[in-house]
């Protein structure tokens, strides 16, 4: 292994250093949300809240499995060809994510609840659980996780598919952390925290405006 090869290996996604920093980030992100109810008015109910953050922290739990997924596999190497750095390949997943993956998941959810309307089909509105008992709201919930986990999904494969006729992109993430590079530790510090806590507390603030 050349010393270029093994400086592109040397960032791990899944070593102690690398999932405490996955803790980290979802604790501060979390916290943006409780921050965000704060100052929200009207405030919603309490229950109601707690509907729609905990579609948010399944979906976060889905879509960083995928990435983790995704950054590995394209990290990869195919033909004989030299390893690609896993740490470019999770932030481009952040960033194409946070960008244009907040419009393909608002597209999603609108057509979804625009074919739920058209074909008079209930609990499908974002936001709206319905009246107690809770375990028909829970109900409803259910609905709508699978709707948001199918827009999440989707979203994935859009970016998988944008990543295939755009090889260009690995250059474009290599140039942005070229001033991590022989520090595998600060890669996985900006990819993994600093970088995805800026990124994720505006999608999380934009994706609860669009699901409550």
């Amino acid at each position: 292994m050349t010393p270029e090869e093994d400086e592109q290996s040397g960032c791990k996604l899944l070593d102690s250093f690398a999932i405490f920093v996955q803790l980290v980030l979802a604790t501060l992100a979390f916290s943006t949300l409780i921050i965000k109810r704060q100052r929200e008015l009207p405030q919603r109910p309490l229950l109601i809240w707690s509907f729609d953050v905990s579609k948010q922290l399944i979906g976060g739990i889905v879509i960083h499995s995928l990435n983790l997924i995704a950054s590995h596999l394209f990290g990869k190497s195919l033909d004989g060809e030299p390893e690609s750095n896993p740490c470019v390949w999770y932030f481009l997943n952040i960033f194409v994510d946070t960008t244009l993956g907040v419009l393909i998941i608002w597209s999603v959810l609108s057509t979804v609840t625009t074919l739920a309307n058209y074909y008079v089909l209930s609990g499908f509105e974002s936001g709206v659980y319905g009246d107690p008992p809770v375990q028909n709201q829970i109900k409803i919930w259910l609905r709508q996780l699978g709707v948001y986990i199918l827009a999440l999904v989707t979203m994935k494969v859009v970016v998988l598919i944008l990543f295939g006729i755009c090889p260009w992109l690995e250059d474009f993430g290599e140039w942005v952390l070229g001033w991590t590079k022989g520090n595998y530790r600060l890669q996985v510090l900006f990819v993994m925290l600093i970088f995805p806590l800026v990124m994720n507390i505006v999608q999380f603030w934009i994706v609860d405006t669009i699901v409550k």
